[in-house]
């Protein structure tokens, strides 16, 4: 695994989110200059809660994703380990809602290396 790869991919994820909400805001605002306000406007913008509850969803899908790649990565024949969310979360300090709460990224990479690591040593059920 390339180091930062998952904090790079969530980074460019946040970016796109962030580039979208830009547009459409200045495309909402074309139409209110074009149409005056509106009760039933054709562009809306994602409320604050709509835009963190899909980085909330993206953030949980990614850390699960996470989660399988280093169980196949571990796999034995066809024994895969068996890894506890929410133990493997506690060991990397990996916490989702409190991230949000702070307005920080949760660091995936970090997670990804807990993960290997205690694998890696033999812990097959984390």
């Amino acid at each position: 695994m390339e180091s930062g790869m998952f904090n790079h991919f969530i980074q460019t994820f946040i970016d796109a989110q962030t580039a979208a909400w830009r547009h459409y805001s200045a495309v909402a605002a074309t139409e209110k200059r074009l149409f005056s306000d509106s009760h039933d406007p054709a562009v809306r913008v994602p409320a604050t809660t709509q835009v963190v509850d899909e980085l909330r969803r993206t953030y949980e899908t990614l850390a699960m994703r996470i989660i399988f790649k280093a169980r196949d990565e571990f796999t034995v024949g066809a024994k895969r380990p068996v890894i506890h969310r929410a133990t493997i979360f506690e060991a990397a300090g990996f916490d989702i809602e409190r991230s949000l709460a702070l307005g920080e990224v949760p660091d995936f990479d970090w997670l990804y290396a807990v993960l290997r690591a205690r694998l890696g040593a033999g812990e097959c059920s984390l």
